[in-house]
């Protein structure tokens, strides 16, 4: 089976994502990391890693910049919000890990495990988590 590969983006030294991140490095995935905090992404960068998604997922209201700009009341169209973004990235919840398919945000250990399809203890499984009968489970294929 070839090695799993995922891109995660964290931010700073915070110790839960450290956790989460060794968890996942542990289970022997590849993971391409980017300290936000010292690399930002770019607009274009932030709009392609987050897609179609609705930017609410990943904004975090508990982020001091957050209220400071009243999105607590509203929130700037998409185009604006990720300029904002760009420049406040402490906005974003973390981490952010995206494999070809699948991107999450937090440190949910369970949707990371059915994302990698590991178990909680970091071992990878054989089969699709949720597999029954031979027949794929799409709900935990999708993005969440």
């Amino acid at each position: 089976m070839p090695q799993k590969i995922a891109t995660y983006i964290g931010f700073g030294d915070d110790n839960q994502c450290t956790e989460i991140r060794k968890f996942i490095e542990d289970a022997g995935i590849r993971l391409n990391f980017r300290d936000m905090a010292k690399d930002p992404l770019s607009v274009r960068e932030l709009d392609l890693l987050l897609g179609h998604n609705p930017l609410t997922y990943f904004v975090n209201p508990t982020a001091k910049e957050y209220k400071k700009q009243g999105f607590d009341k509203q929130q700037p169209e998409r185009q604006e919000m990720l300029e904002i973004i760009a420049d406040n990235p402490g906005l974003l919840k973390y981490p952010i890990i995206k494999t070809a398919r699948l991107l999450t945000v937090g440190c949910n250990k369970e949707k990371i495990s059915e994302m990698f399809q590991i178990d909680r203890n970091g071992n990878q499984n054989n089969e699709i988590s949720g597999n029954r009968g031979g027949k794929i489970n799409r709900r935990s294929l999708s993005k969440r």
